[in-house]
């Protein structure tokens, strides 16, 4: 049981300030019970079952983007409180712009997404599965590293890639605006349902067998298709 938890979400995840001392003087303790927890992004793709033990009793929790942390927890299966307070530390945006890294640990914000498989239906690399009115990441490691295109298309801004510099896509923003028909229309072109059904088409043509090899050499060979 950790009470006061510093999350760091992967190696380009630098803060601009010290972190511990800043949650150690926001909860009233000394930085030494201050529980640092490093790279949760490749801890939650894997799922690992400590995650759900640090954060068992956890009252004050700090990261550079809290959104973004919560719905990697998520897909971790991990159930956080609700009586948290989680804070936002001030992070350097540079070192996501340097370099992304891989994989690209794709994640959805589930208190957000309405289940319209805009996301399911774009992607060509079969990163999304659909379970009724249920969209999950399926095959995080399939994602292009590098590309949010998809989460630029969600209506309610479900859709997080914890290392994309961009403010609205990488859960920095706790309230993402919602996005219209037209503001959906003018990312896409003219007919969003009509190029959405071509890429579907697409990945339709595709080999299955080649498909998954080249899916496994992008994910060998730094993530480039």
């Amino acid at each position: 049981m950790s009470q006061v938890v510093l999350i760091s979400l992967g190696a380009r995840d630098r803060l601009c300030v010290n972190g511990a001392e800043v949650l150690a003087a926001h909860a009233g303790v000394s930085s030494a019970n201050v529980v640092q927890l490093k790279n949760l992004a490749e801890r939650a793709l894997h799922r690992e079952p400590e995650l759900a033990e640090v954060f068992a009793g956890s009252r004050v929790v700090g990261c550079s983007r809290p959104r973004a942390a919560r719905a990697l927890l998520a897909f971790a299966g991990v159930a956080l409180s609700e009586r948290i307070d989680w804070l936002a530390l001030p992070f350097d945006r540079e070192a996501l712009k340097s370099e992304y890294g891989v994989p690209w640990y794709p994640v959805i914000d589930q208190t957000r997404c309405v289940g319209c498989g805009t996301c399911h239906d774009y992607c060509l690399f079969s990163v999304y599965a659909r379970d009724g009115k249920t969209v999950r990441v399926a095959a995080p490691l399939n994602c292009k590293t590098g590309c949010p295109a998809c989460s630029r298309l969600c209506p309610e801004g479900a859709l997080i890639f914890p290392f994309c510099h961009e403010a609205e896509l990488n859960g920095e923003v706790e309230q993402p605006v919602h996005r219209s028909a037209d503001v959906l229309a003018e990312a896409l072109g003219d007919d969003p349902l009509r190029l959405l059904a071509e890429r579907r088409e697409k990945k339709r043509l595709i080999d299955a067998a080649k498909f998954e090899k080249a899916e496994k050499d992008r994910v060998t060979y730094s993530g480039v298709l």
